[in-house]
């Protein structure tokens, strides 16, 4: 069924992909000359430096190049891949970089469908010229106590992971800065937190997963090695631990999904090289034991891009990529075993048009609705919006003004707000964050101090006690393995605010 959706039919307005901030430090001697300074500093607008597109031009090379070659690219000035590049390109193909360079070039050439000619562009201008989140407008971060590290980059897409600014290691310097330009209360701010014990090696396409106080990290990989392995980080003591696991055998695994019923772990399709997998694994987190299910019925095809949700007893799986097209169609397996031991898998028929087939989206369960957003069929970037009712089984398409595009990005409820957070616009990667208002279905903004990721894609994101994890990524040239928090502050009520219907102040 086709469906009346379409990406946008003008560019994003510019999304910001760092913040720098010029610190000065003198000598402890002259300290009341250092405190001028810095309140001249604090009082002046920041400067905000667009990404570079070398991620994406980094991320292009000749089609049907092999899985194993994403990690190594061509020069910052290699050609982005015509358009006519096929569906088959992305990790819907055969690469995860090969999608993004068709959904650049189709940005560059303004390859949008018709549906959504109804988009004002001069709600796009008006909006572009709004502060973003980590915008300009933003008050400086808190300056690092305690001897931490704070970054100062010239070029966001140039500054490492590990490029750090200076320490300041004068106490009386370091508590005199912190008091002046400590962040407001109510105010979130992004942290690179300090984590211990075995920690996961630098991953891509990696899954993140809550269950009580603890996040399960499972499989992903670095550009030329999957993982298979079940890391767990305990949120009180940021303390990790790699699992010790047994029961049947998971094969390494990237781009798959892993799903929380109660203390179990659903993972689902993802792939290796040009393998693609629909095979269901259940990890007991408890007994750490690994159970492969036995499909009743007609399962699921080989996939890897899709994205899955737990509803009402149900895992529900969503679009997609096989290898050879991008997926929309929509499965159900219950979660509990029949009597003989095995899943019962069930294709679910809609109503009301579904999306374009897409992988590298978002589905994220709002009440008894799933709210599909961005994701790439691999010839061009989504910024579009649907809902599908699971209690009715209709589907229905929203216009959001303006139409951001977002693949390979994050997606995490947080009370009536959808924070989408970095990912690849269709032509840069990104560190934004990104707050949908659910009632009104506008994007809002809000100012955010600290130190934010590098743009990156292909990261994964939880919610936890009020605090929103980011974990490794991918930003065109490196692949990461460091951790940030967003702390929500006084916003982490949030997620306790009273039912809402989407759209329903619209």
């Amino acid at each position: 069924m086709t469906s009346n959706l379409s990406s946008p039919t003008s560019p994003p307005p510019p999304v910001p992909s760092h913040l720098v901030y010029k610190q000065q430090q003198q000598s402890s001697t002259n300290s009341q000359a250092e405190n001028n300074a810095y309140q001249r500093q604090s009082t002046s607008p920041r400067t905000v430096e667009r990404a570079s597109s070398r991620g994406v031009r980094q991320a292009g090379y000749v089609p049907g190049s092999s899985d194993d070659d994403e990690g190594g690219r061509s020069s910052s000035d290699a050609a982005v891949p015509s358009i006519l590049v096929s569906v088959a390109a992305m990790t819907l193909g055969a690469s995860d970089d090969e999608a993004l360079s068709a959904a650049a070039a189709a940005a560059k050439s303004g390859a949008r469908s018709s549906a959504n000619k109804r988009v004002s562009r001069g709600a796009t201008s008006e909006f572009s010229q709004r502060p973003h989140t980590n915008n300009s407008k933003h008050p400086p971060p808190p300056l690092p106590v305690h001897g931490s590290r704070h970054a100062t980059a010239h070029n966001s897409m140039e500054l490492s992971h590990m490029e750090l600014g200076t320490t300041v290691t004068d106490s009386a310097t370091t508590t005199m800065h912190a008091a002046e330009a400590r962040a407001p209360t109510p105010a979130m701010y992004w942290k690179q937190t300090k984590t211990w014990g075995v920690r996961p090696p630098k991953m891509r396409s990696h899954t993140l997963t809550v269950i009580g106080s603890q996040v399960f990290v499972f499989g992903g990989w670095n550009n030329s090695v999957c993982y298979n392995d079940v890391y767990v980080l305990d949120t009180e003591t940021m303390f990790w631990s790699k699992m010790h696991t047994s029961g049947d055998e998971v094969p390494p695994c990237r781009a798959h999904t892993a799903t929380a019923v109660g203390s179990r772990l659903f993972v689902f399709g993802g792939g290796d090289g040009t393998q693609y997998f629909a095979d269901l694994y259940v990890l007991d987190t408890k007994s750490y034991v690994w159970t492969k299910a036995r499909p009743a019925g007609v399962a699921p095809s080989p996939r890897r891009t899709h994205t899955c949700f737990h509803y009402n007893g149900y895992v529900y799986l969503f679009g997609g990529g096989d290898g050879h097209k991008a997926l929309n169609d929509l499965w159900r397996v219950r979660a509990e075993p029949t009597a003989q031991n095995t899943f019962e898998w069930e294709e679910v028929e809609t109503k009301g048009g579904r999306p374009f087939p897409r992988g590298y989206h978002t589905s994220t369960l709002v009440g008894n609705q799933v709210v599909v957003f961005g994701g790439s069929d691999g010839q061009e970037c989504f910024g579009d919006t649907s809902l599908l009712n699971l209690d009715s089984m209709e589907w229905s398409h929203v216009s959001i003004d303006p139409p951001l595009t977002r693949l390979a990005h994050s997606a995490t409820l947080v009370g009536m707000y959808l924070f989408v957070i970095c990912g690849h616009d269709g032509a840069d990667y990104s560190s934004q964050v990104l707050m949908l208002k659910l009632d009104t279905l506008r994007w809002e903004t809000r100012a955010i101090y600290g130190s934010a990721p590098i743009p990156r894609g292909y990261h994964a994101c939880a919610l936890h006690d009020g605090r929103l994890f980011l974990h490794g990524g991918y930003n065109g040239q490196e692949v990461f393995d460091d951790m940030f928090v967003l702390e929500l502050s006084s916003y982490s009520y949030l997620p306790q605010v009273p039912e809402f219907v989407i759209g329903c102040h619209r």
